[in-house]
């Protein structure tokens, strides 16, 4: 029993971790990157995903063999401040996300967006799902 104790205590060590507290310290083992774009948007939208969810992985490798235009699930997830050291070009990143069909519309915009307005998007919304993104290629 003394183990069920320590649970919510580690669970939070490894959400500090993996949140990189707005710091940019490295990714842990078996955590993958996605750059994702916006269809119908510049380049200057791009941003990172980073994951160790076998379940994003494996959505996101399957969405990079089809054709760009066919790839339509999204991300959706909470954000936090900092870029984890993933982020790059941008003051935030998904502390936790998932690769979705849909989603409520309040959580939609671009990440500059996001970024000019970063009280109410981490405060408020606290979570980004923007429509139009899609896996663009998986980081090297």
């Amino acid at each position: 029993m003394k183990s069920l104790h320590l649970l919510p205590v580690t669970l939070l060590s490894l959400s500090a971790v993996s949140c990189g507290g707005g710091g940019d310290a490295p990714t842990p083992p078996g955590t993958v990157s996605f750059v994702m774009r916006l269809h119908g948007f510049p380049g200057s939208e791009e941003f990172r995903v980073a994951t160790a969810s076998a379940d994003f992985i494996a959505k996101a490798r399957a969405q990079l063999l089809l054709p760009e235009a066919q790839r339509s699930l999204f991300v959706n997830g909470a954000i936090a401040a900092g870029s984890a050291g993933v982020n790059t070009g941008w003051s935030w990143h998904f502390s936790d996300a998932a690769l979705v069909e849909s989603a409520i519309e309040l959580c939609d915009g671009r990440p500059s967006m996001v970024e000019a307005n970063q009280d109410y998007w981490l405060n408020t919304v606290k979570r980004f799902c923007p429509w139009p993104s899609y896996v663009y290629a998986e980081a090297t």
